[in-house]
């Protein structure tokens, strides 16, 4: 690329950026992928095809040219979200006053973020675009902002427009990380979309232990190991590549992080099997039924040392909080004596889940 070309490159062309945006695509059902035969349409099967870099200008970015689709997919409304290009033919004028309106939605949405600019198009639409002042959902003789208003009031809307804020949010607070030094713009496109550094090894999120389903709305994929205050983490899909803290699927039988000092206490109903079947390592403390413990740990719970290193291959960018405690389960592995016995509770858990990672990080397997 050459330095005008490097000079007009829009900020938000940085993959961390841009997975905000794929992954926004999918939590509505539509699949991303970059192609050389179109610049940027739909096929009306859940896909939005954005054309290869060699086919974009210099000043597009895959974050706009996505959230322009799907503004027109707010515009247009379910009825037209099979049909290709949402229906729309630019081959005439008979579709202008739409093309109008998702800009009119466009602006009402990222000006809210500071994002009206970066987010606006770079074809011949550009000019309308910058004209629109005031409310852009209201104009008395402009007939696309009362189909715009009329798209964002829409009941069926309310999941997209949830969507597309949450990731004009994200993009706003990425940018702002760039601009104040906290994140530099080449450590920032070097970053996972969930935010961590890349993995030096061949692995995907679809191979790590901590991408599960969820979140509000339609679930979709997302790293528990990104996971915030709410308990969602952010949005990633199995085909990226790894970030640091990728992980191997928990083996149980070779972890017990839960039943060691993470958690300090299993209750079990008095109809659970395990009260007769392993009566020995069952006790009774005022009306309830618990497993007996050995110090800090489950009694059933059986420790072998392996001289190795611990369960997890290092890295220079692991939290030093991880490297401070992982030392605890070097060499050692945990099984569970009664594994094929064990409580309900302990059936329940969860590996993968949110209390194994909590687990795991209390005894210094997971960072």
């Amino acid at each position: 690329m050459d330095s005008e070309s490097t000079a007009l490159r829009s900020p938000l062309s940085h993959p961390r950026i841009e997975g905000i945006w794929i992954a926004s695509a999918a939590e509505v059902g539509l699949k991303v992928e970059r192609v050389r035969s179109a610049y940027a349409s739909t096929d009306g099967h859940g896909r939005i095809e954005i054309g290869v870099d060699e086919i974009l200008d210099s000043a597009d970015a895959i974050a706009q040219l996505i959230f322009h689709e799907l503004c027109h997919g707010l515009v247009e409304g379910p009825e037209r979200w099979s049909a290709p290009d949402w229906g729309l033919s630019n081959a005439d004028a008979r579709d202008i006053e739409r093309e109008h309106a998702c800009l009119r939605v466009q602006v009402h949405l990222a000006e809210r973020y500071g994002l009206r600019e970066l987010m606006a198009p770079t074809t011949e639409y550009r000019g309308y675009h910058d004209e629109i002042s005031g409310d852009p959902l209201v104009h008395e003789s402009d007939g696309a902002a009362a189909v715009a208003r009329e798209a964002i009031d829409r009941a069926s809307s309310r999941r997209w427009i949830d969507v597309l804020d949450r990731a004009l949010a994200e993009t706003r607070e990425r940018l702002d990380a760039c601009a104040c030094g906290e994140v530099s713009p080449d450590i920032a496109a070097a970053l996972h979309p969930v935010g961590f550094a890349f993995a030096d090894n061949h692995e995907t999120c679809g191979t790590c232990a901590w991408l599960y389903r969820g979140g509000r709305g339609r679930p979709v994929e997302r790293c528990r190991q990104s996971a915030h205050s709410d308990g969602n983490g952010r949005r990633t899909e199995a085909r990226f590549r790894a970030c640091v803290r990728w992980e191997p699927p928990v083996a149980c039988q070779n972890c017990g992080a839960c039943c060691r000092e993470a958690y300090h206490s299993v209750t079990v109903s008095v109809r659970d099997p395990v009260v007769w079947k392993q009566a020995a390592l069952v006790v009774r403390t005022g009306h309830r039924f618990e497993i007996r413990r050995a110090g800090e740990r489950c009694a059933a719970l059986e420790e072998t040392r392996t001289g190795g290193p611990s369960g997890r291959d290092g890295s220079a960018a692991l939290d030093q909080t991880f490297e401070a405690t992982s030392t605890r389960s070097a060499g050692r592995t945990f099984s569970c004596a009664i594994y094929a016995d064990r409580p309900r509770a302990c059936r329940d858990f969860e590996a993968g889940g949110a209390h194994c990672l909590v687990a795991r990080r209390r005894v210094g397997l997971s960072p």
